[in-house]
């Protein structure tokens, strides 16, 4: 249903605004609580797409680090 909903709104973004876009799409879906499956099945079906996601995942891979310390995973906004 998201890839639909993806395909709909692309046919109305001109081309050089389509990474802008997607990017903004992947994080309203992320904000909304889907599971990182959920955007998975997203990948593969457009490029703009799966580079917002990859992005994405990029970006909560590096807003959490395991400082050794212990306590696990902690947060860089905790701080």
């Amino acid at each position: 249903m998201l890839i639909d909903v993806w395909n709909l709104i692309k046919s109305y973004v001109p081309a050089k605004d389509k990474s802008i876009v997607a990017n903004k799409f992947v994080d309203i879906i992320a904000n909304t609580g889907l599971i990182e499956e959920d955007l998975d099945e997203l990948l593969g079906h457009d490029e703009e797409l799966d580079e917002a996601i990859q992005e994405l995942k990029e970006y909560d891979k590096d807003e959490y680090e395991d400082y050794g310390d212990g306590y696990g995973e902690e947060r860089y906004e905790d701080y």
